[in-house]
């Protein structure tokens, strides 16, 4: 299966310092990647999380006079976009290729993820080897990747649980992949990774 495309020169983008500079690069040249990376894994998502899915261009944190730390492309249940639904989510940083499952804004389901979360706290610290790579990125800086999350542990999901209920910053969850990695993966190879990242979704989606 050919690999999805991704070289030094799509991760070097984020060496551009001006900020609108980087912002059109970006735009110009990882978004169109990140489209067809969707077209291509829609279905096979769509498969992994048990119900149709509709893909949108990602809108990162945009802060005056700082350039964009990543780009994405996210993947959700509703055609008109992911504000305050679960999603899944391909991101591209300096270093890195991210998959990644997650909620970001408020909406009235935010209340019934906290509980479900709750509720299934032992069963998602059960699941061992699909969360053995997961890391946490809500309120990450761009810099170094996070520590690898102690997800064997009830008390982490349960004040994970606490970051999505309403009026928090919310859940955004992932297994990161460096630039070699990156240059070998498949979509298959991707799909896969989002297949461990499944129950965590379908438990946010569900609930």
């Amino acid at each position: 299966m050919a690999c999805l495309g991704f070289g030094p020169a799509d991760f070097e983008l984020f060496d551009i310092d001006d900020p609108e500079d980087r912002a059109a690069a970006i735009e110009g040249v990882l978004q169109p990647k990140l489209r067809g990376i969707a077209a291509g894994a829609l279905a096979g998502l769509t498969r992994i999380a048990g119900k149709p899915l509709h893909a949108h261009d990602g809108k990162p944190p945009r802060r005056k006079g700082r350039p964009p730390e990543e780009a994405l492309v996210v993947f959700c249940d509703s055609p008109r976009g992911y504000r305050g639904l679960p999603f899944l989510a391909v991101v591209v940083t300096h270093d890195h290729l991210h998959a990644r499952v997650g909620v970001r804004g408020e909406s009235p389901q935010r209340a019934a993820m906290q509980g479900a979360l709750v509720r299934e706290a032992g069963n998602l610290a059960r699941k061992g080897k699909p969360f053995r790579k997961l890391r946490t990125f809500a309120d990450w800086n761009f810099e170094e990747l996070p520590e690898l999350a102690p997800a064997h542990s009830v008390a982490f999901w349960q004040e994970l649980s606490e970051e999505v209920a309403p009026g928090r910053i919310g859940l955004d969850l992932g297994v990161a992949l460096s630039r070699e990695e990156a240059r070998s993966l498949s979509l298959g190879d991707l799909l896969g990774v989002f297949r461990d990242l499944a129950p965590l979704y379908k438990l946010l989606a569900n609930s």
